[in-house]
């Protein structure tokens, strides 16, 4: 079991080393009754993977910055969490009581300000078939890279400006995906959507 668990964490690493950083936070056995590390630096994009027993030690967000997804996860022992805006995401075991952060910033995904970053739109976050995105006229072009949760790339398309695109999703399995906005060099965005 530890090497099926091994081998995803790897899949996951290399996967999403194309556009971001995964940071690996552990918990419980020879780590105790802690996270390992306790507090994470990281950047808008990047991958939050916790390991450990979900089931002894459930893992629930106690803080996320306004607009990102909570968390609440009672069972397995693999997490994967997309970090999708800048600031604090306070985290506990919900039994135990001790706790974790990680430290979300902007980092060198400067490319669009804030404002022009918080006017992509990706909707639905539930889709059955089409989702569409949003863009403001940033004078940046901008790509769609779309993710299964192994980190396969199904879908990339180049995204107009100014203007509504709509990615085609009927063609994918029932499942989870993150959907990066992204331009040559950094992610700009990322969004988990769940085909239905």
């Amino acid at each position: 079991m530890k090497s099926k668990i091994t081998l995803l964490f790897s899949i996951v690493f290399l996967s999403y080393g194309a556009f971001a950083t995964s940071h690996l936070i552990q918990f419980g056995g020879s780590i105790g009754m802690a996270y390992s590390p306790s507090v994470v630096l990281a950047n808008v994009g990047d991958t939050v993977i916790w390991g450990g027993d979900f089931g002894f030690h459930p893992l629930e967000s106690t803080s996320v910055p306004s607009g990102a997804n909570t968390f609440n996860v009672t069972s397995g022992t693999s997490f994967i969490y997309i970090l999708s805006v800048a600031g604090d995401y306070n985290f506990r075991c919900s039994v135990h009581l001790f706790t974790g952060q990680v430290k979300a910033s902007t980092g060198s995904t400067g490319t669009l300000n804030k404002t022009a970053q918080s006017e992509i739109l990706i909707y639905p976050t539930a889709v059955h078939n089409f989702l569409k995105i949003s863009l403001p006229s940033s004078g940046k072009s901008l790509i769609a890279d779309v993710k299964n949760i192994v980190g396969q790339t199904v879908l990339q398309i180049d995204l107009s400006e100014g203007s509504i695109n709509t990615l085609d999703f009927s063609g994918l399995y029932n499942g989870i995906y993150f959907v990066a906005i992204r331009n040559d060099m950094d992610v700009v965005k990322v969004v988990r959507v769940v085909k239905e």
